[in-house]
């Protein structure tokens, strides 16, 4: 059975609003959690891109969180709406904004309660010289008052690479995702609003424990920061989107889960080429048995 689309266009006006896009996204999201409530965590870290240290304090009070925040541009603070998950038993998935900005910004981080360590990013939008494109700034920390340490942070993963996941979000969204190598991977919309809508994008991957990870990306065409929490152990996902619906210049910022199937895995590209014969395999041969 195969699935009727419409025309493909390269135009971004031809497709679906994000905002159209995103509606219905939070049918099969994971359910939030309290677990943090009462509890301040202190994360030590860094930004990723620069080395530069920071200290967070984020205290979770009710449905607010009050956090705090330490480094080489000074100290603020604020208090915001939060939305946590729990994806595993001391791993969660945490997405709120910062309001006070002059442009807006998300926080968004994976922080492993068992491990002690923190992966996020800061996302941007509204900034020159292209204020529809979204930014991200990542970060690294350890949870104060664990044995974690930096030379323990979840690290870059290749595990995704080579390998197609099909995801559905509510009962009409479903999507493919192929994970072509270490900063690329192609979505595909199967079904809702943007159906027979696909792209190439840039993407990064972190390993939070096994067969779990932390992806995110940042689309060149409608200008979205998205991240997604994908455990495979469970097949299920918690993420967000973030970005600027262009038709209409509003703000979407959505978390959202998944139910996830994976398909067979695509070879390596050492895996596809064929063997060598002859005289270069002869060559190969005494190479290696020398």
């Amino acid at each position: 059975m195969t699935t009727s689309a419409p025309a493909f266009s390269w135009n971004k006006d031809d497709w679906a609003s994000m905002s159209e896009m995103a509606d219905g996204f939070d049918e099969y999201r994971p359910a939030y959690s309290r677990a943090l409530d009462g509890r301040a965590l202190t994360t030590v870290g860094h930004y990723v891109d620069t080395a530069e240290q920071f200290t967070l304090t984020q205290t979770f009070q009710g449905d607010e969180l009050h956090w705090t925040l330490d480094d080489a541009a000074g100290t603020r603070s604020g208090t915001e709406a939060y939305e946590l998950f729990e994806m595993q038993p001391g791993l969660f998935y945490l997405h709120y904004r910062r309001n006070a900005e002059t442009h807006p910004v998300v926080v968004s981080a994976a922080l492993d309660l068992t491990s002690g360590q923190v992966t996020g990013a800061l996302g941007a939008l509204g900034l020159e010289p292209a204020p529809h494109r979204a930014r991200q700034r990542w970060f690294q920390g350890q949870i104060d008052g664990t044995d974690a340490t930096a030379a323990g942070a979840h690290p870059v993963t290749d595990e995704l690479i080579g390998r197609r996941i099909r995801y559905a979000y509510s009962h009409d969204d479903v999507y493919d995702h192929v994970y072509l190598n270490e900063n690329l991977f192609t979505w595909l919309c199967l079904g809702g609003a943007e159906l027979g809508v696909g792209d190439t994008d840039s993407c990064t991957y972190w390993k939070l424990r096994a067969n779990t990870y932390l992806f995110s990306w940042l689309e060149k065409n409608v200008g979205v920061e998205g991240m997604v929490l994908i455990d495979l152990n469970a097949y299920r996902t918690v993420g967000i989107q973030f970005g600027i619906d262009q038709p209409t210049g509003d703000l979407v910022n959505i978390t959202m889960g998944s139910y996830a199937q994976e398909f067979e895995r695509t070879p390596t590209v050492d895996d596809a080429c064929p063997a060598p014969t002859g005289p270069a395999a002869d060559l190969l041969d005494g190479q290696v048995s020398a």
